[in-house]
């Protein structure tokens, strides 16, 4: 199984503060280089760094793509289909996990899950989706494709009291162990694409039993 280590930031993290800031700088990263058969040929570069503050799980993809649209309209849209980047976690001790599935533009989907293939998940509220910090470099909206190599980012910033709502979850997050995945899909561009920081059985990523550990400093 593979682990991954969530540095602490002694100040509060910032989403907009770049890649190779000082903030950024000493992340911990993460390869989403695992290709599925069905891909096309177009293979995105997908990385993503992670900090946590204590009171707040923050996560910044970079996406070095092409072929890229961003064409759900709100949140809760299917925005697998889009240009999406993804984090998959399921907290410790819990029994639901969680899809935080966003395009580009930074609109999401996100479902408290337990087994999704049998219909048992439920849609995470409005309201509690707004405690959510986001950062996007492209625009929210992408209704023709951009063709040319482009490479973007995605930032999100997760409080610990929404784990502590939907999972039980519990602080201090230093010290926990958790379990999750990182995906990138494009379902709808021309050139479609999956990939996973996991080395999944198939093409499926809701399968919390094959998650890797989340490690929080």
């Amino acid at each position: 199984m593979k682990s991954f280590t969530v540095k602490k930031s002694a100040v509060p993290v910032k989403l907009d503060a770049g890649w190779d800031s000082e903030m950024w700088a000493n992340a911990n990263i993460a390869k989403v280089d695992y290709a599925f058969d069905r891909n096309s040929d177009h293979t995105p570069d997908v990385q993503i760094k992670m900090l946590h503050d204590g009171e707040n799980v923050c996560g910044l993809f970079r996406v070095d793509d092409r072929y890229i649209i961003a064409r759900a309209e709100k949140d809760q849209d299917m925005v697998c289909r889009d240009s999406c980047v993804e984090f998959f976690v399921k907290p410790a001790g819990a029994e639901r996990y969680f899809n935080f599935e966003m395009n580009c533009g930074s609109t999401f989907l996100l479902y408290s899950c337990k087994d999704i293939f049998n219909k048992d998940f439920f849609e995470i509220p409005d309201e509690d989706m707004k405690t959510f910090g986001r950062f996007h470099t492209l625009p929210a909206r992408i209704t023709e494709e951009i063709t040319e190599p482009t490479v973007w980012y995605l930032g999100f910033s997760i409080p610990v009291a929404f784990f502590e709502k939907f999972a039980g979850s519990s602080k201090p997050l230093s010290g926990q162990t958790w379990t999750a995945n990182f995906t990138k899909c494009a379902d709808d561009c021309s050139h479609p694409t999956w990939l996973s920081w996991m080395p999944l059985k198939k093409c499926s990523f809701h399968v919390p039993d094959e998650f890797g550990q989340l490690i929080f400093e």
